[in-house]
C-alpha cells in the first residue's frame, strides 16, 4: 500500500477535466446501491470516481454480513453502477466525474481505453482471487497470501494493518476469533511479531510462502 497521499493517475484519468472533488470521513459511504450518482442525494448520472488520498473497502452487504471484496488505494478508480458498498476505511478524498465524460473521452481517444479495461480486469481479477481462496483454500492460506501481497504493496516487511481485524475476518471468510488465535499462533511459532496494535512484522517470509502453496496442491 502507498502510505502517499496522492499517487499518480493513470493517463486516461488525467486527461479528464476538472472533477468534483469530496471529502469522506471513516465508515462513510463514499457509494452505495440504490444512490444513482453515489453520493447519499440520488440525483445525477452514475459517476467515475478516483480516490485520491485514503483508503477505502469494497464490500457487498448480505442480510447478516459483509463481504469485503477488495480496497480502493490512493489513484485507483471506481463506478458507481455496480452492487457494491465503498466505504471509507480512513479519511478519504474522492474526485468524480460523471460516466459520459469518461465514455466521451475514450470515443475521442480509443487508445486509452486500453488503459482503462486494464484496471477493470485488476479489479475483477481481485475477485476471482477471493472466490478462489474462499472456494478452495483454508484460512492459513488466505492470511499467508494477504500478508504477502500487503508486503508487496508496502514494500516492506513491517505491515501496516488497513482494516479492523473484524473487517479483514471477513474480508478472509472466517471469524474475528479464529483470525486472531491465527495471528497469536503465528507469533508464538516465531513467523510474526507485533511491535505495536497497528503493525505485523513479517519474520519468516519462506514459511509465508509455504503455507500459500501448500494450499494449491
Amino acid at each position: 500500500m502507498q502510505d502517499a497521499a496522492t499517487c499518480p493517475h493513470s493517463a486516461w484519468i488525467g486527461e479528464l477535466p476538472g472533477g468534483l472533488r469530496r471529502r469522506f470521513e471513516p465508515g462513510a459511504a463514499i457509494a452505495r446501491p440504490g444512490d444513482v450518482d453515489g453520493y447519499g442525494d440520488g440525483k445525477g448520472p452514475d459517476r467515475l470516481f478516483v480516490l485520491d488520498e485514503g483508503l477505502a473497502r469494497i464490500c457487498l452487504n448480505g442480510a447478516a454480513r459483509a463481504l469485503t471484496i477488495g480496497y480502493l488505494r490512493p489513484g485507483g478508480a471506481y463506478v458507481t453502477h455496480t452492487r457494491a458498498w465503498v466505504e471509507a476505511v480512513s479519511p478519504c478524498t474522492v474526485v468524480s466525474w460523471p460516466v459520459g465524460e469518461m465514455l466521451a473521452l475514450l470515443t475521442r481517444q480509443p487508445a486509452l481505453g486500453l488503459a482503462a479495461f486494464r484496471e477493470v480486469g485488476q479489479l475483477l481479477h481481485g475477485a476471482l482471487n477471493l472466490i478462489e481462496d474462499l472456494a478452495f483454500r483454508p484460512v492459513e492460506s488466505r492470511f499467508a497470501r494477504f500478508l504477502l501481497n500487503e508486503r508487496a504493496l508496502q514494500q516492506s516487511d513491517l505491515i501496516r494493518q488497513i482494516d479492523s481485524t473484524e473487517s479483514l475476518a471477513a474480508a478472509l471468510g472466517t471469524s474475528r476469533q479464529t483470525l486472531s488465535t491465527l495471528i497469536n499462533r503465528l507469533i508464538r511459532e516465531g513467523v510474526l511479531a507485533r511491535p505495536d496494535r497497528r503493525h505485523l512484522r513479517l519474520l519468516d517470509i519462506a514459511r509465508l510462502e509455504a503455507m500459500v502453496d501448500l494450499s494449491a496442491g
